[in-house]
This record gives C-alpha cells, structure tokens and sequence, in this order.
C-alpha cells in the first residue's frame, strides 16, 4: 500500500474528465487500483458503470465535524 492511494472503498466525484466528459460530477466509489497503469476504477452509483479514472480526475467525498471554533460555538458539533 502507498501512502498516498485513494483506499478502496471512498466514495468521490469525478471531474476534468476528457473523454468521457458526460461523468464529470457524477459519484462513484473506488473499488480498485492500477499500479501498471496508475488509474482508480471507479463504480459509478447511479448505473454501477465502471470506469478507469486518473488520480487528478478523482474528488474525495469527505465527511467533517466542526469542533474548537471560539467565535461562532454554536457551530462546534455540525458536519458537512
């Protein structure tokens, strides 16, 4: 494992896509790595389409929780 792979399994957006620019902003999950030709496969939500996807097309769909803010507290404890 690589410390900078995408691990299988997170959920991203596509985006910058040249030849299949119809996915771009489309969801997808990681499902797996190419190391031969440096691509993410990627399973596509809505149809379950994969496709092969470079790392710099690839957005990681993150979650968060707002916590330590002094100036606004009542945000502390809300996620995005």
């Amino acid at each position: 494992h690589f410390y900078d792979m995408i691990p299988l399994g997170t959920a991203v957006f596509l985006r910058g896509l040249i030849s299949a620019g119809n996915h771009n902003g489309d969801r997808g999950v990681i499902i797996q790595y190419s190391s031969a030709t440096q691509r993410y496969l990627v399973e596509l939500g809505e149809t379950g389409e994969t496709l092969s996807v470079k790392p710099e097309n690839i957005l990681q769909q993150i979650h968060v929780k707002i916590h330590g803010i002094i100036s606004q507290p009542d945000l502390n404890g809300c996620t995005g």
